[in-house]
């Protein structure tokens, strides 16, 4: 059994991947949800089953490279010092500090038949709001141990304004919700290391990725997808404040449907449909909201 979150984040936010504002660029990203939170829940998981009767092992794992691309989940896959086959399963904790509503997602549950059942069992006397997202081919760690046909569970909270910001600061967790997460990951753990028979694995079919080329990386749009959210389309859970999205009128719960004359049904086409853009220039966007079918006019500008 084994429990994860990535321990690294932007530093001064030089490589690329920082939506620092104006004054902020070059300061120090600390990274207080991204992913100290989860870093803080495997600790605080593992200090309370480090005494518990169980009849597996379990790994606390910390990986590295997370943001220049799952490197260090990658490389322990590759090279695995623990057989993939003795994993019975995988815990991941990525941005679990902003419980918003009281609402937990946990995403990759389509890795196993045990996961939605199982949470909301456990969750009981908790009382967490549960959502679930069956899609394990997510930007995040589950995604590697998915490969090796490790059932894996993500827990998450969402994204905010404060992402890959220096303003995602420790005054900025929400610390009771993170101890309800907590007690529920550690929950789903004692109970699995308990149980005779390891979880069912399940091949999810990946959906074909057209990913974006180096002109994305200087695009800056401001939009914040929302990862909770399993609909047609890239929902919004927000939008940069004083960005191209929020000049043009978007906002979150806005499910953007189409970028540049291409269609999109999914964040990798709105990957793609951003190679497509240029600095300056206006370009159409059709969204739904409320129901209703929009379009609207947002001008790029570049990231600084």
């Amino acid at each position: 059994m084994m429990l994860g979150a990535h321990y690294d984040h932007l530093g001064r936010g030089r490589g690329g991947d920082s939506l620092a504002r104006g004054s902020e660029a070059g300061e120090i990203h600390n990274g207080a949800d991204d992913n100290a939170s989860g870093v803080a829940a495997v600790l605080a998981s593992g200090a309370s089953l480090a005494g518990a009767e169980r009849g597996r092992g379990i790994i606390l794992a910390f990986w590295s490279g997370e943001e220049l691309g799952l490197l260090g989940s990658t490389d322990f896959v590759d090279q695995a010092p623990v057989p993939m086959d003795q994993i019975a399963a995988y815990l991941n904790f990525d941005m679990v500090g902003r419980l918003r509503d009281n609402t937990l997602n946990l995403q990759a549950v389509g890795s196993s038949t045990i996961w939605t059942g199982l949470a909301e069992e456990l969750n009981q006397p908790i009382g967490l709001n549960l959502t679930f997202v069956a899609d394990p081919y997510l930007p995040t760690d589950v995604r590697s141990l998915n490969a090796s046909r490790v059932p894996s569970l993500n827990f998450f909270t969402g994204s905010h304004e404060d992402y890959h910001r220096p303003t995602d600061d420790a005054h900025t967790i929400n610390y009771e919700g993170l101890d309800s997460i907590i007690e529920l990951g550690t929950a789903v753990t004692a109970n699995l290391v308990t149980r005779p028979d390891a979880p069912d694995f399940i091949r999810v079919q990946e959906v074909q990725q057209r990913t974006g080329g180096a002109a994305t990386m200087r695009i800056f749009t401001g939009t914040i997808p929302d990862y909770t959210q399993e609909v047609e389309g890239l929902s919004l859970s927000g939008v940069v404040g004083g960005g191209p999205a929020e000049q043009a009128g978007l906002q979150g719960g806005d499910v953007i449907v189409g970028l540049a004359g291409q269609s999109v049904t999914n964040i990798y086409d709105y990957m793609y449909a951003l190679d497509l853009l240029k600095v300056g220039e206006p370009a159409e966007v059709i969204f739904i909201r409320d129901g209703e079918r929009m379009s609207v006019e947002m001008i790029p500008s570049v990231r600084e």
